[in-house]
């Protein structure tokens, strides 16, 4: 069975109707759900009842043999949501540990993009394959801007901690 794996693959075999509904629910799915989301609206009507165990596997999580269209092994970063599990809409992240939060939908990154930033997200976003949707996603929710600030101050905390030198020497050493 051969399936679109990105949202502009699935795009582009919907009609206007189902196109809209595809885009809202793709929008709002946070970004550890969105392989799942694309593989039920990729799957061709009625390919649950000609293929169920394949259909069944592939929606728990087991991607065993399935390829990319350059025949690469695909693998979710995420195991599907259990029953009542909700996905988090937000990245927990910083220093310290947990500090900030950035959107994890995309419907959340693009309320904070704008212009050609936006535009380029756009782009990417449905050209990734679905099981490459949730680092693409924390890397467009991630701004560059805070990684560098805080990139630049884990730098500068490493260079005080001087081995040997106070309570974070001994900390080393032991």
């Amino acid at each position: 069975m051969e399936i679109p794996s990105s949202t502009g693959g699935v795009r582009a075999v919907l009609d206007g109707g189902k196109r809209a509904e595809f885009e809202a629910e793709v929008a709002r799915t946070p970004a550890k759900h969105l392989v799942y989301v694309i593989l039920d609206w990729a799957l061709p009507a009625g390919g649950e009842a000609v293929e169920t165990a394949v259909v069944e596997r592939l929606r728990s999580g087991d991607f065993t043999g399935v390829l990319d269209e350059n025949g690469e092994p695909v693998a979710p970063t995420h195991p599907p949501l259990e029953v009542g599990e909700v996905a988090p809409t937000v990245w927990s992240m910083g220093v310290p540990a947990g500090s900030k939060t950035f959107p994890a939908t995309i419907e959340g990154i693009r309320g904070v993009l704008d212009g050609e930033r936006l535009v380029e997200f756009e782009a990417e976003i449905a050209r990734t394959p679905g099981h490459e949707l949730t680092c693409a996603a924390l890397r467009w929710g991630y701004p560059p801007e805070e990684l560098a600030g805080e990139d630049a101050l884990v730098a500068e905390l490493k260079a005080r901690l001087v081995p040997g030198d106070g309570p974070a020497g001994e900390a080393e050493e032991s």
